[in-house]
């Protein structure tokens, strides 16, 4: 589980970088752009060692935690989906990952893994289209 939050469920803590004109002493970051519970990447031990990553934090109870703030709705299927306040966002760059590769389209990732066109604003209420 990845997250900016310290707490135990959370496997590897990220922060916010600092804007390229600016140095230590002089940067203040008011507002994180870093869900405290961001997502839970999962991955299998065995072929075909596929890796899945799921939007939204888990609770020491396992359960699926989103801030009050996160877009939320009801799939056709009757299940709840969602995305985190701040959005979990995932690019492929064009030509795989290697020295030449170039930046691919940035995709929003849901509570249940649907792969989503970026919102109009990191935290808009209205999701982007299905991808």
């Amino acid at each position: 589980q990845v997250g900016r939050s310290t707490e135990s469920p959370i496997d590897f803590v990220v922060t916010d970088t600092i804007s390229g004109n600016q140095n230590n002493d002089e940067a203040q970051i008011t507002q994180s752009t870093i869900s405290r519970f961001a997502c839970r990447i999962v991955c299998e031990r065995s072929p075909p060692y596929t890796a899945r990553i799921f939007a939204a934090g888990f609770d020491s109870s396992k359960n699926i935690f989103l801030g009050e703030k996160a877009a939320k709705w009801k799939n056709p299927d009757g299940h709840m989906d969602g995305l985190t306040t701040n959005g979990v966002l995932v690019m492929h760059p064009k030509g795989g990952f290697t020295e030449e590769s170039k930046p691919g389209v940035w995709r929003e990732i849901s509570v249940c893994g649907d792969v989503y066109t970026l919102r109009e604003t990191r935290s808009a209420q209205q999701r982007g289209k299905l991808v």
